[in-house]
């Protein structure tokens, strides 16, 4: 019976430790004050042992197949070819998480620059009793304000990993679903795979510039005359202390 016992343990740490590829579902609505319009983009969380990757699957693959197209893998007429103006996603940064300290950075274009910002504001959250079933999993509710908005997160032990979509972490089980309390942004979990690649979680961009979140969001706000008509429109961004 122990020998049992302990193999199931074995079996479910080894499960555990393979590289997991957990499938988001986001939508968000781009302008507050055309909330008709709501956006969806599938979103991946890749989690290895050393920490995980957050990204748009849409921008990574209309990527891929510009860079193949432009080195001349896909032809027009090729069965696996598909025009890339019709896969151009909106979500163009990744936030990448270290374990076991889950040091935060998001990683992002702007103008013509790349860059590494790291994120040093704590997620404090507030756990409640409450629980529902999402998808196929028991979740428990928790609450917290962070970067301008007020945000309720539904997380399951069944998937015993403390991280989420984004940079939200922390809870004693995966974030299977998060939205703010506007409906402006919501990440729910559709599904999961595992990987059986080794799975490198770093961002390579060439010149990539280092900096902390306090000095990006006045790099932004010091742009944000020369491409007013823009901002405009995109104004409901999914940290509203950015954008003030």
């Amino acid at each position: 019976m122990k020998k049992l016992l302990l193999f199931f343990i074995l079996f479910g740490t080894l499960a555990i430790a393979q590289n997991k590829r957990f499938i988001y579902e986001y939508r968000f609505i781009p302008d507050s004050r055309n909330v008709s319009e709501i956006k969806t983009e599938m979103m991946f969380l890749d989690t290895s042992k050393n920490g995980s990757k957050y990204y748009s699957y849409t921008v990574f693959n209309s990527d891929s197949l510009m860079k193949a197209y432009a080195t001349k893998q896909l032809k027009v007429n090729d069965s696996a070819y598909v025009d890339p103006a019709l896969q151009i996603g909106i979500v163009r940064y990744s936030v990448i998480k270290t374990y076991p300290d889950y040091k935060t950075n998001i990683h992002r274009r702007f103008g013509m620059y790349a860059y590494k910002i790291s994120e040093d504001r704590k997620i404090n959250w507030k756990i409640s009793s409450e629980k529902e079933k999402v998808g196929e999993w028991i979740a428990q509710k928790a609450e917290t304000d962070f970067a301008g908005r007020h945000w309720t997160a539904w997380f399951s032990t069944e998937i015993p990993i403390q991280d989420g979509p984004y940079k939200f972490h922390g809870l004693p089980g995966l974030i299977v679903k998060i939205e703010d309390e506007t409906g402006s942004h919501k990440m729910e979990l559709k599904g999961i795979k595992n990987i059986q690649r080794d799975l490198n979680i770093n961002v390579i961009e060439p010149k990539q510039i280092a900096i902390n979140s306090n000095k990006f969001q006045k790099l932004e706000k010091e742009q944000k005359e020369r491409f007013k008509n823009q901002i405009n429109n995109d104004n409901n961004h999914i940290e509203l202390d950015i954008v003030k």
